[in-house]
């Protein structure tokens, strides 16, 4: 379920997280299996990696709003500003910074910039050794992921105080299969629908000027690279666990447009498990 609900209180500036195993499986059938009565999918992750000065990059964010159009509900999409082209002028145009320290950390990690914009990562796994998908491929990589069962799922609940901007987010991660590996989970901040100029070399001039920049990531609430879900190196099926944080929404962030993207991934291989997406006001 996931419902936004006010709460009182002040948070702490900064970020505050922790997690804890919760005992039994998350949901049984009479017979004390897990219950999968309720269908559940895979997400896919797709992080779109651009800049508001690269003319060739809204190619990308429509060949990305296809896909999502393809695969309703099953596809997690992230705008992420990196590199020259996302470089703000000191007058002109293109005076906004979308760029995030987690965006940063990201191409730094996995040289998308230096790559040549745009590209992006599907649920960050290596497709012939290359974590790195030119946009043109992403449909055909996602068609090879979205039909695999999910491996866990994940249900969130943001709670938000309008008056203060604190979010607190909580997560319940149930796994579906038995997984041996450490296991991170991230919570993205991204924002939907702002409004700001963008090139795009198919026009002329080739400046948009009231161009919709979509799922741009803002940051994390813990931490590039997430925290452990548990100490725990083995999991099984049908136990659930859950993982929660806190941040202050800064004042220039449209909070009605402001989603929590939670990943579930691999620790040493990146490679993600399981997303999902909430709005923290609906």
């Amino acid at each position: 379920m996931k419902t936004r609900a006010v709460f009182l209180g002040l948070f702490f500036l900064g970020v505050l997280q922790s997690c804890d195993i919760v005992d039994g499986p998350y949901s049984t059938n009479a017979g004390g299996t897990p219950d999968t009565t309720e269908q559940v999918v895979r997400k896919i992750l797709i992080e779109d990696f651009t800049g508001h000065q690269c003319g060739n990059c809204p190619r990308a964010a429509e060949a990305l709003k296809a896909i999502e159009e393809l695969y309703p509900g099953q596809i997690i999409p992230l705008g992420i500003h990196v590199g020259f082209f996302a470089e703000p002028t000191s007058s002109g145009n293109y005076t906004a910074d979308y760029r995030s320290e987690t965006g940063n950390e990201l191409d730094q990690f996995y040289g998308n910039s230096i790559a040549g914009l745009p590209n992006g990562l599907i649920n960050r796994i290596s497709f012939d050794s290359n974590p790195i998908v030119q946009y043109t491929d992403w449909s055909s990589k996602a068609a090879q992921l979205v039909s695999l069962p999910p491996d866990a799922t994940i249900d969130l609940n943001p709670q938000y105080n309008e008056a203060l901007r604190s979010l607190q987010i909580s997560a319940d991660v149930a796994i579906l299969t038995t997984l041996s590996d450490s296991l991170h989970i991230a919570f993205y901040l991204s924002e939907d629908n702002i409004v700001s100029p963008q090139k795009d070399y198919s026009l002329t001039p080739s400046t948009i000027v009231d161009y919709t920049h979509r799922h741009v990531l803002r940051g994390s609430m813990n931490g590039t690279w997430g925290l452990p879900l548990s100490t725990g190196t083995s999991f099984a099926a049908g136990s659930t666990l859950s993982s929660n944080a806190t941040f202050t929404i800064p004042a220039n962030w449209n909070d009605s447009n402001l989603h929590v993207v939670a990943i579930l991934f691999r620790a040493i291989s990146k490679e993600v498990i399981q997303a999902e997406d909430v709005k923290i006001i609906n």
